[in-house]
């Protein structure tokens, strides 16, 4: 009997999707939260870390960095600064006026 998998590999969803313009667009759209899953998602495992491994490494556990990667997680600025620190990574947060001068 096959196994049931929950969600699909991170590879999976990112395999080609970003040089494909409609992607592009519609990652550049996507509110902040979204953007920062993603974001925190493909570096965790660029970095290889499961997100049992990471939960620790931030002092968490797995089912909130399943949460933040999915979005569904209210962060911190002290949360984003221990995911920064374990990622080796700066966290740099600035507010953007687009149509200042």
């Amino acid at each position: 009997m096959k196994k049931n998998r929950l969600g699909v590999p991170l590879d999976e969803v990112f395999a080609g999707s970003e040089k494909d313009p409609r992607w592009a667009e519609a990652y550049a759209k996507a509110d902040i939260e979204v953007t920062l899953a993603l974001q925190i998602a493909k570096a965790r495992k660029k970095a290889r870390m499961t997100q049992g491994q990471f939960a620790r490494a931030v002092g968490t556990t797995q089912s909130v960095i399943s949460r933040i990667e999915r979005a569904n997680q209210n962060l911190t600025v002290k949360t984003l600064a221990r995911i920064a620190a374990v990622l080796h990574a700066t966290l740099v947060i600035q507010l953007h006026h687009p149509h200042a001068r």
